[in-house]
């Protein structure tokens, strides 16, 4: 969307306007303000269209930048929609964004999450989006950084629903034993920092059993858990500003104690299935790992590549 549609929208949503006189006041022709209006359409907005001219009727469902109301200072101000694309991520990763830029998509033909999964992303129903910083972050804070995504996720869903939602080491939210949100971290290194860290965000939010059928067994929705729909406009404002809170006071022993306090298997028998290691789950150290106690002593891991499930 630009200028223009806006200026339509805000044209037609007072009252009913030809095409004839938006075209005057637009300086374009009677086609081009046709084709704006389907553009529109296509966008997901409701627009009558009789003699006396076009009304609009019904808002678009989408997450367009006109339909949000942010109540943040920085992130997200830069705001990239995409009604399908391959990956929040890849786009990303591969253009030159700023710092607090958010990248969102109703649909992604290619939405991934850790070691190359593919992430179901059904529009209209869920979130999914990647967030853009740039700034020099120490890599012994990264995995710590890491956190402060679902960490902040998980409140805002928790505030919204008195689900217990938690956090399964390194990213992603469980609900009621099901994945709701899976969380990806990419980043760029120069000498020893991260220069450049992309946060992918997929959230199921209002998807139906229908929607997640392949993946039934493992996953699940808001939704599906709370029994009603919720409001993906103002869950998404919510997100976005509890992750800006949450980085502008970042202090890594604050976010290490809150995402232990919701830690998934916390005190339970857990396997790194990469490493073959079985154990309890002590909780999280000083740099965003797990403790594991395992061969009668505890053990730190670190790797967010490494896969933690609970033991048979």
């Amino acid at each position: 969307m630009d200028r223009t549609d806006i200026f339509i929208l805000e044209q037609i949503i007072k009252k009913r306007i030809t095409g004839e006189e938006l075209s005057r006041l637009l300086g374009i022709s009677r086609t081009a303000v046709w084709k704006r209006i389907k553009k529109l359409e296509d966008l997901g907005y409701k627009i009558s269209h009789n003699r006396k001219g076009y009304l609009l009727e019904g808002r678009s469902p989408y997450l367009l930048p006109y339909e949000l109301d942010l109540k943040t200072k920085w992130l997200g101000k830069k705001y990239i929609f995409f009604k399908s694309v391959n990956s929040t991520n890849v786009y990303a990763k591969e253009n030159d964004l700023s710092d607090g830029t958010v990248v969102f998509a109703e649909n992604q033909t290619e939405g991934r999450g850790r070691k190359g999964r593919k992430w179901i992303s059904t529009e209209g129903k869920g979130l999914y989006f990647s967030v853009v910083l740039k700034r020099n972050i120490p890599p012994t804070d990264l995995l710590v950084y890491s956190l402060v995504f679902p960490l902040s996720v998980k409140k805002v869903l928790q505030n919204k629903t008195d689900l217990p939602v938690k956090i399964k080491w390194p990213n992603d939210l469980y609900i009621n034993g099901k994945k709701t949100a899976g969380f990806l971290v990419e980043t760029e290194l120069e000498g020893n920092s991260v220069v450049k860290l992309v946060a992918g965000v997929g959230i199921n939010l209002n998807q139906t059993e229908d929607d997640l059928i392949s993946v039934r067994d493992t996953a699940s929705s808001v939704m599906l858990e709370l029994g009603r729909e919720l409001d993906r406009k103002e869950i998404f404002s919510d997100i976005l500003s509890e992750m800006e809170k949450n980085l502008d006071s970042f202090k890594a022993e604050n976010v290490i104690k809150e995402a232990e306090e919701d830690l998934l298997w916390k005190g339970k028998r857990v396997v790194l299935v990469d490493e073959k290691v079985e154990g309890v789950l002590i909780g999280l150290n000083d740099l965003g790992g797990i403790k594991i106690f395992t061969d009668n002593k505890i053990k730190d891991y670190y790797s967010g590549d490494l896969t933690l499930r609970r033991a048979e």
